[in-house]
């Protein structure tokens, strides 16, 4: 029964591998063109088979170490698909490279794609944007930063601290939206920083309380 599980586990692993490999090939390769929506199967599906692995591990040994490492691992992949997104994805906008900077391009970004005042971006969706407007830059905002909600806390105790929590969360939005500004990608825009910090303290939230944590941390084997 050991050997039996142990090989499930193997199995497992190298399916999440070979997931993994997939994703990377169509960042590298131009020619191997992958969806956001196929991202997000490719590495929600690696991730389902590294929780089973590390599952079958813990079970077999009674150490709870794989899944540890698991974590580490979905916290990793999970800001490889923000940057990636918010930097790389040509479907968003998103040159994902530094350019040639010259006074016309510079002022176009300022005009367009530029935005320092707080809910100026979010007032003008909700009074003149389309429906698919507001979901995409609203609740679109606000739900790709909730995973660090969970994450977060789940790897690091310290994160279990509100003001900890919301300063990680703060400089790792805060570095991305200055990347777009140096690359000229998408939009450099504080209301950006509002709705993916927001939505992370929602889900922050919900781990305060202590059934749902410890609900968490069976899910992960980590008690």
């Amino acid at each position: 029964m050991q050997k039996l599980s142990k090989s499930a586990s193997v199995i497992s692993y190298i399916f999440a591998a070979a997931l993994l490999l997939i994703y990377f090939a169509a960042e590298i390769i131009p020619r191997f063109f992958l969806s956001t929506a196929g991202r997000l199967v490719l590495l929600c599906g690696s991730c389902g088979f590294l929780w089973l692995g590390g599952f079958l591990l813990t079970k077999q040994s009674g150490n709870n170490r794989p899944m540890k490492i698991n974590l580490r691992i979905f916290l990793a992949l999970y800001l490889l698909l923000f940057v990636t997104l918010t930097l790389f994805d040509p479907l968003w906008g998103r040159n994902g490279g530094f350019v040639n900077w010259n006074s016309e391009l510079f002022a176009t970004y300022v005009q367009n794609s530029l935005n320092l005042v707080p809910f100026r971006t979010i007032l003008q969706y909700l009074s003149k944007g389309t429906p698919s407007q507001f979901a995409v830059n609203i609740i679109g905002n606000l739900v790709c930063l909730m995973p660090l909600g969970i994450l977060l806390p789940l790897n690091f105790e310290k994160q279990r601290r509100t003001g900890n929590f919301l300063l990680t969360c703060v400089l790792i939005v805060s570095a991305v939206e200055i990347l777009q500004f140096a690359t000229l990608s998408g939009s450099c825009d504080i209301d950006d920083l509002i709705l993916n910090v927001g939505g992370a303290f929602l889900i922050y939230l919900f781990t305060k309380n202590k059934e749902a944590f410890g609900f968490l941390k069976q899910i992960f084997l980590l008690e």
